[in-house]
This record gives C-alpha cells, sequence and structure tokens, in this order.
C-alpha cells in the first residue's frame, strides 16, 4: 500500500475547512487521500494521490485498470478481467510518460496533478452495487462505485483550489484505456466545475470498442440513470463511448478534445470480444469511431500508430513515437495549448480518416 501523509493530509483539510491560503509546495511533493464514503469493488477502502506543483495549471488523470461486468468477468475468485487492488503500482510517483517532471519536454512539468487510481472496474463511471451469481448458485457483491469516488475527489480538489486561491487557467483531464473512457465520460462535469479554464481532454487506447454490447455494459453500471441533459444521450438504448465525447465537446464548444491509440491494441480486441464483437484487427473499427466522433465535434483530434501494444502516454513511448514528422509528446503539447493540429494517422496501411462511419455490430 501508498506511503500516508498524515501531517500534509491534515493541514489541506485545515485550509479547506478555513479557506485558507495554502503555500505552494514543490511540484514532488505528493499527497495521497482517503475520502470518507469512497470504496474499491471489495469494500475497501479507495484513495487519491494530490500534487500541489509550482504551476497553477491542474491535470486530472484517470488510471485504466480493466473493466467486468458479467458474473464470470467480476468473480474474483475465477478469471477477472480487471485490476482491484490499489498496489504500489498505482503510485504516480513511479510511473513516468506524462509524469515524467524530469524532462523538459514534458507538457504538464510543474502543474498540480490529481491522480484517481482504478479499483471499482467500471471505468471510474459506476454507480450501483451488483449482486452476482456464479454458475454453482454462490452468490457475492460487487461495487461499481466509480462516481461516488470520483465526484469524492473532484469536490475535494475544488475546494482545495478555493482555499489556495490560484484558479488553474486550464484544466487538462487525461487516462489510459478504462480511465481514458472515464476522462471523455467526467469532462463534461470537470468544464462546468471550472467553468474559467481553458479545457483539453486527452484519452488514451479506448478508442475501438465498436460494439452494441456497450450499452448493455453501461446499463450494468447504472450509468444510464443520471447522465446528463445532452442531445448525444437522448437515445438510451444506443449510447457508446463515442457518446461521451460528442456530448462533452457540444456542451463545452470551446475545449480540445484529442485521443491516441495503437491501431491494432490487442487489449483493445479481448474486450471487443468479451462485448460480443470478435475482430481480428480493430483499425476498421477504431477508424469507424473516430471519424463518428470527428462528424459531430470539430474539436475533436485523433493520432493512431501502428502495434498492438496498449497505452502511451504514462510509458517512455510517449517521447519517442512520432507519426508523419510529429511526435506524440509535441502533438499532445499543441492540443494542450490550443494551437494547430492535425489528426495523425500512421496504422501502417495508408487508411483515410475520411471514411464514413460504418454499423455498429
Amino acid at each position: 500500500m501508498h506511503r500516508f501523509a498524515p501531517r500534509l493530509h491534515c493541514v489541506a483539510l485545515m485550509c479547506v475547512a478555513l479557506m485558507c491560503v495554502v503555500p505552494i509546495a514543490r511540484a514532488s511533493a505528493w499527497t495521497e487521500i482517503a475520502p470518507a464514503g469512497t470504496t474499491c469493488w471489495d469494500g475497501k477502502p479507495w484513495k487519491f494521490w494530490y500534487r500541489p506543483g509550482t504551476d497553477p495549471r491542474l491535470a486530472i488523470y484517470f488510471e485504466g485498470g480493466g473493466a467486468c461486468w458479467r458474473a464470470d468477468l467480476c468473480d474474483p475468485n475465477g478469471a477477472p478481467t480487471y485490476d482491484g487492488a490499489i498496489t504500489a503500482e498505482d503510485d504516480p510517483r513511479t510511473t513516468k510518460g506524462l509524469f515524467d517532471d524530469t524532462r523538459a519536454d514534458n507538457p504538464i512539468r510543474g502543474w498540480r496533478i490529481l491522480f484517481l487510481p482504478y479499483c471499482t472496474a467500471d471505468a471510474h463511471i459506476g454507480r450501483r452495487t451488483v449482486e452476482y451469481a456464479r454458475a454453482d448458485g454462490s452468490r457475492f457483491s460487487f461495487a461499481h462505485e466509480g462516481q461516488r469516488n470520483t465526484r469524492a475527489a473532484l469536490d475535494w480538489v475544488s475546494a482545495r483550489i478555493v482555499a489556495e486561491g490560484r484558479p488553474p487557467p486550464t484544466v487538462l483531464v487525461s487516462g489510459e484505456s478504462a480511465g481514458s473512457i472515464a476522462a471523455s465520460f467526467w469532462s463534461y462535469e470537470i468544464g462546468d466545475r471550472f467553468s474559467g479554464a481553458e479545457l483539453a481532454v486527452v484519452g488514451d487506447a479506448a478508442g475501438g470498442y465498436r460494439s452494441l454490447g456497450v450499452t448493455a455494459l453501461l446499463t450494468q453500471w447504472g450509468v444510464l440513470d443520471a447522465l446528463p441533459p445532452s442531445p448525444a444521450y437522448a437515445d438510451r438504448d444506443r449510447i457508446y463511448f463515442e457518446s461521451f465525447y460528442i456530448a462533452a465537446a457540444a456542451h463545452h464548444p470551446g475545449a480540445r478534445f484529442g485521443q491516441v491509440n495503437y491501431a491494432d491494441d490487442a487489449v483493445q480486441r479481448r474486450f471487443m470480444s468479451l462485448l460480443g464483437t470478435p475482430t481480428d484487427t480493430l483499425t476498421k473499427g477504431l477508424t469507424c469511431d473516430l471519424n463518428e466522433i470527428r462528424r459531430e465535434s470539430p474539436n475533436f483530434h485523433s493520432y493512431l500508430y501502428p502495434g498492438d501494444q496498449h497505452v502511451m502516454l504514462r510509458t517512455p513511448a510517449f517521447y519517442t513515437t512520432s507519426c508523419e514528422g510529429q511526435r506524440l509528446v509535441d502533438w499532445v503539447h499543441t492540443l494542450i495549448d490550443g494551437g494547430p493540429i492535425e489528426n495523425r494517422w500512421c496504422d501502417g496501411t495508408g487508411a483515410s480518416l475520411r471514411t464514413s462511419p460504418a454499423p455498429r455490430l
């Protein structure tokens, strides 16, 4: 488990209560927070990380780690399709890529960072506890309560920022894998919470889930019961992960949205099979999904790179990957800063981004 810093935690809570001004800490001073009322899938406490930074801009990052929505996929005694425990691997101080503050070309170097670990198997967006039944008749309880956890962290950081008296001029919402889905979903609310800030959203490794099974998954997690008002959510029988981008982009037309993917991500292909839509290659469905978002949201851009690996942003590949003469890190930096940006498409096949979206299977 992570090392907890009780003194800094208590000071932060006291300052939030008294609305005092908190001195700016050094960028490396991470603090672990365990908000009351939050939970992992099994009832164990959930925790998040915060770094005050030296730059008033704010990055909110959602960790990935699989997902489940059926008894056979969620059963901890079987072969679960999620990472259900918060361990040392969930410590942002141990990761590189976007969190490597030693690099001068890191686009969020020195920023304030809210890092949300993952242990509810619901892409941080579930809002119900489910009783699953095994084949032998035994049952187990599973807390798909990602919304409760995320909202507690957002409440905490919002109060902290008010106490500091430093509203962020820019907010980046990002995440990898299941956390990429969360980034697009939560950007709608986060943009409202920090309405005076420029909003940028960058998801990593979750663009290829072109399946009708997504709606059933969202139903199981209770997501459809409390979606914000948006034309993108008008048909509750056809809500997909792409709908989150479209809804947020319409609600925040001045925001900038982006997504990065490996063209044939093997992890995404595996979950497509679990969703009931097996595919030999991810590229076609991924292309259709990206086009569908772009058709509805002109402020959305994408970066595609050859390979079947999974996630880029929190790996050294963030700095070494290059497509059409532009490094991924520079592309992300441009998107955050609001400079002129182009879609980058290096899937190795020469496929076009201008094809029409295909039907879902």
